[in-house]
């Protein structure tokens, strides 16, 4: 869908205000559609013809996506991919030099804080997809939390307050992958094809169906992908 450079912004904070109402695809290609017809007919930007995006999307009754459910799991299971995926890069080094998981306090703190603004993401999810800058803040305060963690790691096991054995932590993490990511892949296959806005006025582009789904299930496997190729990388060099 091509949109007229002064309003593309507009139409662009329309998409995610439906989408953040989860409003599914074909319903938001339709409402685009519409206002961009009527545009056309009076030649007003959207701005004066609609008014703000958000409200003007508040103000439509249009059919939410029943799968809304899917949405909710897809989040949460990719939250825990993460945080397993995080554990297994703590592990990986260790097991590879056959050393055990050293943590201090502080460490433990450090980390915990990564962990919290993960788990907490379902919470401001929403703020922060109006609001890039603040999901850059987050991610900015989480990459500083894990390089201070590895700042403050103990270098002996005298120093540590907790040792763990890194074996069992980067197999059980890898396993927890492989499952997340088999679930991911589960609920694609059953969401079949991806929620695309598409335009009423042309035909489905199955060719683009098949290549989102095929990114989806790609997406699906990326943490698996990357431990892989971290295992393979340290195995090679440090083992």
């Amino acid at each position: 869908m091509k949109t007229s450079t002064p309003d593309k912004k507009w139409f662009d904070d329309l998409i995610v205000e439906l989408r953040l109402r989860q409003v599914n695809g074909p319903a938001i290609g339709d409402t685009v559609a519409s206002a961009r017809e009527l545009l056309a007919d009076t030649g007003q930007d959207a701005q004066d013809a609609f008014g703000p995006a958000r409200d003007y999307a508040a103000s439509l009754e249009l059919p939410r996506d029943d799968r809304g459910l899917w949405r909710g799991a897809a989040l949460w299971s990719s939250l825990a991919g993460l945080i397993v995926f995080l554990t297994f890069t703590q592990a990986l080094v260790p097991w590879a030099r056959g050393e055990p998981l050293l943590f201090s306090p502080a460490q433990l703190a450090l980390l915990g804080v990564t962990v919290l603004l993960i788990a907490l993401l379902p919470l401001y999810l929403t703020a922060a997809i109006r609001h890039p800058w603040l999901l850059g803040l987050l991610f900015a305060i989480g990459g500083a939390a894990g390089f201070l963690s590895s700042v403050v790691a103990p270098e002996t096991v005298d120093e540590a307050w907790l040792v763990l054995a890194a074996a069992p932590w980067l197999a059980g993490s890898a396993a927890a992958m492989v499952l997340v990511s088999l679930g991911n892949t589960i609920r694609v296959l059953r969401r079949g094809s991806v929620d695309d806005i598409t335009d009423p006025l042309q035909a489905p582009a199955s060719r683009r169906k098949r290549s989102g789904l095929v990114l989806a299930l790609v997406t699906a496997w990326l943490f698996p992908l990357f431990a892989g190729l971290m295992f393979a990388l340290v195995t090679v060099f440090l083992r």
